[in-house]
């Protein structure tokens, strides 16, 4: 997500006095906005769509990160966890998850 300083970058009193007009903008747009107070950034707003994106990109590198350690793993010779380990740890966090509530 690439930045326009001149028009991605608005200040915190004028996003208040044309909110609607700025939510318009950034639902039509899928651009951020950069709020400036004193002069300094300070808040980023994004539409819903482009917080999703962000979200899911993130989720998918996170796993991504996962996949590629554990092939690593598998082939330096670690074989993972037997079914009964992972079943045990399942069943103690949903306990845990449980008692929580």
């Amino acid at each position: 997500m690439r930045i326009d300083l001149k028009e991605d970058v608005v200040s915190l009193t004028d996003f208040a006095r044309n909110t609607k007009q700025h939510a318009k903008e950034l639902t039509l747009g899928g651009r951020a906005r950069i709020l400036t107070q004193n002069g300094k950034a300070s808040v980023v707003v994004l539409s819903l769509d482009a917080f999703e994106t962000l979200a899911q990109d993130a989720e998918d590198y996170r796993m991504d990160l996962r996949l590629r350690a554990a092939m690593e793993s598998y082939a330096k010779g670690d074989r993972g966890v037997t079914e009964k380990t992972v079943m045990g740890r399942l069943r103690k966090r949903a306990k845990k998850r449980r008692i929580a509530r």
